[in-house]
């Protein structure tokens, strides 16, 4: 029963897996976009068990500062919510547009700044969408 289940999963996780590559390959194109801000805040988290406990966002340093001095979230580990706001040329339109990526991490672990011009893609067939590469 036990392997039945496990087994399952692991089909439907393969199988979501590759759609998602097979729709991002074409449904979608690479583009450039050129970032005009950057919201990057932190919040704090502890796992024990099943149960899953989180603090409310805040600023990274304050997180880091708590999780080491405070009593209270010692042993929180500190999670990282970057949101992405840039402008990209649409390959549907051939129009500026405006989106938004929430992200864990910067890309190859390099901060990225407003200006910066970064991958990301776009829809072939909706000109407001797009995806982290």
């Amino acid at each position: 029963m036990r392997l039945a289940l496990v087994g399952t999963i692991a089909v439907l996780t393969a199988g979501l897996t590759a759609y998602n590559q097979y729709d991002k390959k074409v449904n979608y194109l690479p583009v450039d976009a050129r970032i005009n801000s950057i919201d990057h805040q932190c919040y704090m988290e502890k796992v024990d068990g099943r149960t899953t406990s989180t603090s409310e966002v805040l600023r990274c340093e304050l997180a880091e500062v708590l999780t080491r001095e405070h009593p209270k979230w010692q042993g929180y580990t500190v999670k990282h919510k970057i949101v992405l706001h840039f402008a990209y040329v649409s390959p549907v339109d051939g129009a500026t547009h405006s989106s938004s990526l929430t992200m864990t991490a910067f890309p190859k672990n390099q901060p990225l700044h407003a200006g910066d011009v970064v991958r990301v893609l776009a829809s072939k067939t909706k000109a407001d969408k797009t995806r982290e590469l």
